[in-house]
């Protein structure tokens, strides 16, 4: 990571800070991400499910970590994850969501993990892959640091969503001002980042299929809940059987072959 544009990048990294988009969350999207939350740790969990591994407390690392607020979450449904969070933003730690949370955080670009090879059992990388300055280094030292059997989780915006394909100008001038936001990606481009990664298995599906004006999306929140929960799921598997691959947000998984005759990554 020579290139002269890098040292502004991660000046910009290291002091970001997302309070006037956490200001701006209607009640809608903010269970959008209470559901992509349930949505990975459901993912992690299936991971390892019957292998043993939640015995010996897992190794998670959450890569772009933000404010703690996956972990936040975790610590919420009492998960017995061995958690480790790494963040490249000084700001975004210090007004983390939560005190402490399992081994901590660390300061640290995802390009550049400070731990040792094979020591991880799962890797989540959420809504952060669009932000880092080399996605495919991103994903190749996941693969480093995943132990066999390890199970990688990364979400992002599709940039090939229904709403946005039907708005390509919209879509062009926001993307235009997200000086953040260094890549963009729809499911076969991130697929494929995972693939020359040398993943040994890679799926990709997309959700948040509901796209609504901010007005409506406000109007919404007086539903509660509860409907509105029902609402997305029931958009969700219309959208899936309609539009595949054309929801809002990507989710992908990305494992690495257990050992032979072994039943714990661990």
């Amino acid at each position: 990571m020579t290139d002269s544009n890098y040292p502004k990048w991660k000046s910009l990294q290291a002091h970001w800070d997302d309070d006037e988009f956490l200001k701006s969350l209607t009640s809608l999207m903010k269970l959008r991400y209470r559901r992509l939350d349930e949505k990975v740790e459901l993912i992690l969990e299936k991971g390892f499910r019957g292998s043993g591994a939640f015995q010996g407390r897992p190794l998670l690392l959450d890569i772009g970590a933000g404010r703690g607020e996956f972990a936040s979450f975790l610590q919420s449904r009492g998960r017995a994850w061995n958690y480790l969070g790494f963040e490249p933003s000084s700001e975004q730690l210090k007004q983390r969501d939560i005190g402490g949370f399992g081994l901590g955080f660390v300061q640290a670009v995802a390009e550049q993990i400070p731990v040792q090879d094979m020591a991880a059992h799962g890797i989540v990388i959420k809504e952060a892959i669009d932000h880092c300055y080399d996605p495919a280094k991103v994903l190749a030292e996941a693969k480093r640091l995943l132990k066999p059997g390890g199970v990688l989780v990364v979400t992002v915006t599709n940039d090939k969503s229904y709403f946005k394909r039907l708005l390509p100008f919209v879509n062009l001038s926001r993307k235009a001002r997200q000086t953040d936001h260094l890549s963009f990606f729809g499911p076969g481009d991130l697929k494929k980042l995972a693939q020359e990664a040398l993943f040994d298995s890679v799926s990709v599906e997309t959700y948040n299929y509901l796209k609504l004006p901010g007005v409506l999306e406000r109007f919404l929140g007086f539903f509660g809940t509860a409907a509105n929960r029902a609402l997305l799921n029931a958009t969700d598997a219309i959208g899936k059987a309609l539009l595949p691959g054309m929801g809002g947000g990507i989710i992908l998984t990305a494992k690495i072959r257990p050992i032979p005759n072994s039943k714990s990554p661990g």
